[in-house]
């Protein structure tokens, strides 16, 4: 039943795109824009595929019916080689305003052996034209679930069964005399079976300020959450990676081999996330995982400190006309700690197909580490003033509290990533 309406929600949802076509062709009403788009991941090999999207004219993308829609196909041929994602969102009038917009949105997608589907509730609170301040809220409903491992960099992050899920969240960014604060608050929850209940809440607090002068800006990051036992293990945090919920958001680490699996499992990459992002703790955590086995946090709170200093290259970059407006070299010394209770590590049992083992020991929940770091920045702001962009960081966590296997707590590191420990 649950495979049925999954099937009929994702019909229902392509079947919107011939309707707007047609609506084009007949009165102009609406218009489409199509691009090619391609990937690599080791099972699909190079994935090409065509992106649409769909907005009533003039619109801007933040008018009626909305569409964001786009097919692939892996041409290594594997098993399951079609992906598609589509999009449809609408505004609610009765609760939207200028910049301030509350919309429903349909989701459906398949990729990488990865379904999710749903429905979402979105509002967004802005006064004019100000996008540093502003209040966003959220509602999401619908299941997911990962049908084929290949694409798993450690397979044992996800849980072999359909999840009904309920997630909400909301986020609030301002800025005053004292500095930019954001909080962040995310809830996600099992509340559709009740043989799979379960509770998470995260919440993260970021501030940064500038010090002594411009050239000198603190940022910090306190975190905090807990869960019940029973949460499925994609939704785990584990000290310094993201869930693995949230690695099926970016490209680069929801199909292996985007990122060469060397780099991966030597503990070289750190997905972070809404998790405490421990950044010097990534290959203890990856060596685990190598292992099959993973671990987690059922109670945590950490904290990130970065203390941004003036280098020469962003200073060249700076006096790049307009594009020194969106580029940034940011160069900085930095400090992470997390204190939490452990959850009872699990290891695939290699004899039982899908059974996991309970571990009679646990890694050490009680971290900190410090060292230096240099994140390349580009934000180019959309039509509608929110960040868009990546950041590609560099990070050199030379002391560890905690280091394994006899390693001395003084010792050169090195840790890459897409994303900023501490985002603005």
């Amino acid at each position: 039943m649950k495979v049925l309406s999954v099937f009929l929600l994702s019909y229902c949802l392509l079947a919107l795109m011939p309707n707007y076509l047609l609506a084009q062709q007949q009165d102009k009403s609406y218009e489409t824009a199509f691009a090619p788009d391609f990937w690599y991941n080791e099972v699909d090999g190079i994935r090409l595929g065509l992106r649409m999207r769909g907005q009533v004219p003039g619109t801007f993308d933040d008018g009626p019916h909305r569409l964001d829609a786009g097919v692939w196909v892996g041409l290594w041929f594997p098993k399951m080689p079609v992906s598609y994602f589509v999009k449809y969102t609408n505004p609610i009038p009765s609760i939207s305003d200028f910049n301030s917009e509350g919309s429903f949105s349909l989701v459906s997608g398949f990729c990488t052996g990865f379904h999710r589907h749903g429905a979402r509730l979105d509002k967004r609170w802005q006064l004019g034209f100000n996008e540093d301040i502003f209040t966003e809220a959220f509602i999401f409903a619908g299941t997911h679930k990962h049908i084929n491992s290949e694409y798993l960099a450690f397979p044992v992050m996800f849980q072999d069964s359909w999840v009904q899920f309920l997630q909400a969240g909301v986020k609030k960014q301002q800025v005053s005399d004292f500095g930019t604060t954001f909080f962040q608050l995310h809830i996600n929850s099992g509340v559709f079976d009740t043989d799979q209940l379960f509770l998470q809440a995260k919440g993260e607090m970021r501030f940064s300020k500038a010090i002594l002068s411009d050239n000198f800006t603190l940022r910090a990051r306190i975190t905090g959450g807990a869960q019940s036992n029973t949460v499925p293990y994609e939704y785990w945090v584990t000290s310094s990676m993201s869930s693995a919920i949230e690695w099926m958001d970016s490209g680069f680490y929801r199909g292996k081999g985007t990122i060469p699996n060397a780099w991966m499992r030597a503990g070289t990459f750190q997905f972070t996330g809404s998790g405490p992002n421990i950044r010097g703790y990534t290959k203890r955590d990856v060596n685990m995982l190598k292992d099959g086995i993973l671990h987690g946090y059922e109670f945590y709170s950490a904290v990130n400190f970065e203390l941004d200093y003036p280098n020469p290259i962003d200073f060249l970059f700076s006096k790049i006309p307009i594009l020194g407006d969106f580029l940034r070299m940011r160069s900085y010394l930095f400090f992470d700690a997390i204190r939490g209770s452990n959850m009872i590590p699990v290891r695939h049992n290699t004899s039982t197909v899908n059974k996991l083992d309970v571990l009679p020991v646990s890694a050490n929940g009680n971290v900190s580490d410090a060292g230096t770091g240099f994140a390349l920045t580009l934000n180019i702001p959309d039509q509608l003033g929110k960040p868009r962009g990546f950041v590609l960081r560099y990070d050199i966590p030379f002391w560890l509290s905690d280091p394994e296997y006899g390693e001395d707590a003084f010792h050169f590191r090195s840790v890459v990533s897409f994303g900023a420990v501490i985002g603005f």
